[in-house]
């Protein structure tokens, strides 16, 4: 269940880091979730290849609620805005699925309910 835990907190941070790479090319690179939305990406990319399995367990399991946390108020916040079906609102809105899958995951890990 680690290694899944690790793929996914590895390929969401990326994904996200590219989010935002694709962002700044189309000219919006600013807005309201840009340094939560790096910090977050940055500190999952770094967990998801941390040597000691508990750090990274604890450091990912971090990462995944705070990104969810993110996904949800930026859906909110398009959701707000009258932006409810476009492409922004539908990731974000999916983002949230990788979070609770690794969530879930490293909870079970850890509690002891689960191989690890």
């Amino acid at each position: 269940m680690m290694r899944l835990a690790r793929w996914t907190a590895l390929i969401l941070g990326l994904a996200v880091l590219g989010w935002q790479g694709w962002n700044a090319r189309n000219g919006r690179f600013v807005h309201a979730f840009l340094v939560s939305d790096i910090v977050v990406a940055l500190l999952l990319v770094v967990a998801s290849r941390w040597s000691s399995n508990r750090t990274a367990a604890v450091l990912m399991m971090a990462g995944f609620s705070a990104m969810a946390a993110i996904f949800l108020s930026a859906t909110t916040g398009r959701l707000l805005l009258g932006n409810a079906f476009d492409p922004g609102t539908v990731l974000t809105t999916f983002g949230l699925i990788p979070c609770l899958i690794g969530a879930i995951v490293l909870g079970r890990g850890l509690s002891g309910q689960g191989p690890t």
